[in-house]
């Protein structure tokens, strides 16, 4: 009797575990299913951690990218880096310098000033007398159609000239102002302005040629390639030269001139005209046709981004600009400008450029 109550108990036990190796093993199915036959592989410790295990996810969006800060905290933002003006995680805002490299200090500054013309302001430098008031009234001598046909020339003179990748409120002193990376140059600036043109039915041939291999004779070579287009290209009627400024202190700040535009920031622009009033070079007899479209971008500019443009530069300078009736330089930034704001501000400028071209 005593023996068959042993194999009853037995029974009950092996019964027993049974029923929980029954409902462990259910439970590791619906896990494994749910996890990836690679999780048993990690469970038994065959292999390492499953490749779905959560990880820090990125902006959204197929632009997304990472930016690293002081090597431990990562925050990711849309590769053109625009981000809200106020946003205290701005690229790059809490690095620190590398050991061993001499910085300066970056200073943001919004640039304002100069003789008030309609509803913008003109820093005229020419002492020609020119009635700036009088000009403004005068129509510039290009009519656009905007029927999609080759009307506007993008260049660049200076066609290294670069952009910071990230702000950091620094620069090394032994930092590099151009590039051959056209991702982060004018030319990127270029594009944007493009790409806002073309939006509006406006034809734009954008030559990336590089003329500043050596700083010398840049306006030659870019003349050069004026010539060029406008001879492949006969409807162009305006031609733009994309810069980018440069401005420091002699105590070695750098200004960085800066914009908030709804809500993102945006690099501060300068457009500048030039002028020969008393004939002195005898191959710019236009310039105040020039001058006429400047003046009109700066009023646009004005109407649609107030804080966006510099005060327009009128000087006596050539610039090549007496390549035609419709010659314009613009000056994106400085050095210490994000690619991302200086980007932003091409986008901008595009509009502001349609707008004025247009007239519609």
């Amino acid at each position: 009797m005593q023996t068959l109550r042993k194999f009853f108990r037995n029974l009950i036990i092996i019964a027993s575990a049974a029923v929980c190796v029954w409902c462990a093993g259910g439970r590791l199915q619906q896990w494994a299913r749910e996890q990836g036959e690679d999780a048993l592989l990690f469970a038994a410790g065959i292999q390492a951690e499953p490749a779905n295990t959560p990880s820090p996810t990125p902006a959204s969006g197929p632009d997304a990218a990472s930016t690293t800060l002081s090597g431990e905290m990562e925050y990711f933002l849309p590769d053109d880096g625009v981000v809200p003006f106020h946003s205290d995680l701005l690229p790059g805002l809490s690095a620190t310098p590398e050991p061993g490299r001499a910085t300066g200090s970056v200073e943001e500054i919004h640039l304002e000033g100069g003789q008030q013309i309609d509803n913008f302001f003109v820093k005229d430098t020419t002492e020609s007398g020119t009635d700036l008031n009088a000009e403004l009234l005068e129509d510039p001598a290009v009519q656009l159609k905007g029927d999609g046909s080759i009307e506007v020339l993008l260049y660049h003179t200076h066609t290294s000239e670069s952009y910071m990748d990230a702000h950091t409120g620094f620069y090394y002193t032994d930092m590099e102002t151009r590039t051959q990376n056209q991702d982060k140059s004018v030319v990127a600036v270029g594009q944007e302005v493009k790409k806002a043109l073309e939006a509006r039915g406006i034809g734009v041939v954008h030559d990336t040629s590089v003329n500043d291999t050596l700083f010398n004779g840049s306006y030659s070579r870019s003349w050069e390639v004026l010539q060029n287009n406008l001879a492949q290209y006969p409807t162009i009627q305006v031609t733009i030269d994309l810069h980018r400024d440069s401005m420091t202190t002699q105590e070695g700040v750098k200004y960085k001139p800066t914009a908030e535009i709804n809500g993102r920031k945006a690099a501060q622009f300068m457009v500048l005209a030039g002028c020969d009033a008393d004939g002195g070079w005898g191959d710019f007899p236009d310039w105040r046709d020039n001058l006429h479209l400047a003046l009109r971008v700066q009023q646009t500019a004005m109407q649609l981004y107030p804080d966006l443009p510099r005060p327009l530069s009128f000087s006596n300078n050539k610039y090549n600009m007496n390549a035609t009736k419709g010659s314009l330089l613009i000056e994106v930034g400085t050095e210490v400008n994000t690619v991302g704001e200086a980007k932003y501000t091409g986008s901008l400028l595009g509009e502001i450029l349609a707008e004025t071209l247009l007239g519609k």
